[in-house]
């Protein structure tokens, strides 16, 4: 079944002009796509945004698998927990570069607290306090 639906879709893409690319789909419903980073949540078919703005979660998953294929450090090949690295890494550095920590960021209820121990553990080594 793989194979003829990876046939159709190359059928579908040459008699449209279309480009097909395959990236890896870790987390692309979980990252807010302006920033890239883990800061918002998805509630059903909304991604609210840290700022609280709503769009459409199917959208802003899409939109992420797009902007995906350009991104360096995300490979195909890579692993749900290496993929989890790099966004808790970007998300612990943008917090910082818009002046917040973590702890503040979790208080808000900006950052899942699934991420709480691995975005606390990041900034201790990158940003210590003092």
């Amino acid at each position: 079944m793989k194979g003829e639906l990876q046939a159709s879709l190359e059928k579908i893409s040459v008699e449209t002009g279309s480009k097909i690319s395959v990236v890896n789909p870790a987390y692309t419903s979980q990252v807010d796509r302006l920033t890239g980073t883990l800061l918002g949540s998805r509630k059903g078919d909304r991604f609210i945004r840290y700022t609280k703005d709503v769009i459409h979660a199917d959208l802003n998953a899409a939109l992420n698998l797009c902007i995906q294929e350009q991104d360096n450090q995300i490979t195909r090949l890579m692993s749900s927990n290496e993929v989890e690295a790099i966004l808790i890494g970007r998300t612990v550095q943008y917090l910082n570069s818009i002046g917040c920590s973590v702890t503040f960021a979790l208080d808000r209820g900006w950052l899942l607290t699934k991420f709480k121990v691995k975005a606390l553990k990041y900034e201790s080594e990158y940003y210590p306090q003092g």
